[in-house]
């Protein structure tokens, strides 16, 4: 009695999963990322919408026989860069309609002429009723004027923070680029052969305090903190301090460290107003319209305004490898074993940011790397 039980219950769950398979599998046909005709070469396969939960990730990898030449898919369009044709008057296009929203120079950050003490500065993704009163402490920490103002550069790498830059033995390749764009003062040190050392800009959100410094609570947390600056060696520390109002407090905390360290560090602060309000319109006209940007889209905004041409790395917002099938961490940095959550892909919709990046490099607009490095 107890065996026939036992493999009820067996049925029951197995017809259950595959019910909530299909489930999934249908909804990915229904919103396709991309269709053979449009997109992939000599016929390869086609490649559709996957929100990289369980559910979807086994519709793909049993269900739909599409996607067993999925990485033969990847390797003709993403990966063999003799493949890739760079299109310059595309990117121009590109760069021109940026300039038209957004004075990237002008908006990259505050300066002391810009802003006065005791002005009241308003968030970008909160309430307008939360302000931040500019001090003098913060304003002595503006630069006199914008660091990128009048400067161009040839080519330049935005590395996002994806999990697929996990032995991707990329880190010669991105070091050779003549600016490199870096998302959340990502260590690279540890992870150099497969991020690279170089680092020219690099955002710093304040949370990042909280989260990997204690809050400068103590003298250790303080030291650690000096020394990871210290690596960054003249770079931009890209500062975001008005997208939240949550990070009124640690943006203070920080301007006090700044205060207390300044001649010490070579790092050059740059505080950004509310350009965010321009960035959000501009890709508002590319039907993108998360409840948030990615910092990686954010900063290929930026590049497009500063370099001839801009390739990415790190920037595939899914929970398995297109190389290996291996399962993902989001970060390469996070700890092993860390598990992938859809919480960021929600909230920034990284599907269809996805879907436009890759539509950008078939275009030849940009280079979208995802395969490992030679």
């Amino acid at each position: 009695m107890v065996r026939v039980v036992s493999v009820l219950g067996l049925v029951m769950f197995s017809v259950a999963l595959l019910i909530l398979s299909l489930i999934s599998y249908v909804s990915i046909k229904k919103d396709f990322i991309f269709t053979a005709p449009k997109y992939a070469n000599a016929g390869g396969p086609r490649m559709y919408m996957f929100h990289a939960g369980f559910r979807s990730q086994l519709a793909m990898k049993f269900l739909d026989p599409a996607f067993t030449s999925l990485n033969t898919a990847l390797n003709e369009n993403l990966q063999e860069s003799s493949n890739w044709r760079f299109n310059r008057s595309a990117y121009a296009e590109l760069s021109k309609e940026i300039a038209q929203h957004i004075d990237v120079p002008h908006n990259f950050t505050l300066t002391k002429n810009s802003v006065r003490v005791g002005q009241l500065m308003h968030y970008d993704y909160s309430s307008h009723k939360y302000v931040f009163s500019i001090g003098e402490n913060l304003r002595s920490l503006l630069p006199d004027a914008s660091p990128v103002l009048n400067k161009r550069y040839n080519t330049c790498a935005v590395v996002g923070n994806s999990g697929i830059l996990t032995g991707s033995r990329c880190g010669p390749e991105i070091d050779k680029y003549d600016f490199v764009f870096r998302c959340n003062f990502a260590p690279t040190e540890v992870f150099r052969r497969d991020v690279g050392r170089r680092t020219n800009l690099t955002t710093f959100n304040p949370s990042i305090l909280e989260k990997y410094y204690n809050n400068l609570l103590t003298i250790q947390d303080r030291n650690n903190f000096f020394l990871s600056l210290k690596k960054l060696d003249g770079a931009i520390l890209w500062i975001p301090a008005f997208f939240f109002h949550t990070s009124a407090t640690v943006t203070r905390t920080l301007v006090d460290f700044f205060v207390e360290h300044k001649g010490q560090l070579k790092v050059q602060l740059a505080w950004p107003g509310n350009i965010m309000q321009y960035v959000n319109r501009y890709w508002k006209t590319k039907q993108l319209s998360p409840k948030r940007l990615s910092t990686g889209i954010l900063m290929f905004t930026l590049a497009s305004s500063l370099c001839e041409q801009v390739h990415l790395y790190g920037f595939w917002p899914f929970g398995w490898d297109p190389n290996t099938g291996k399962e993902l961490p989001y970060h390469y940095y996070d700890k092993k074993g860390t598990k992938f959550t859809t919480k960021w892909q929600e909230s920034h919709q990284l599907p269809t940011e996805f879907k436009l990046l890759f539509k950008m490099h078939a275009d030849g607009v940009l280079k979208l790397s995802l395969s490992h490095c030679a």
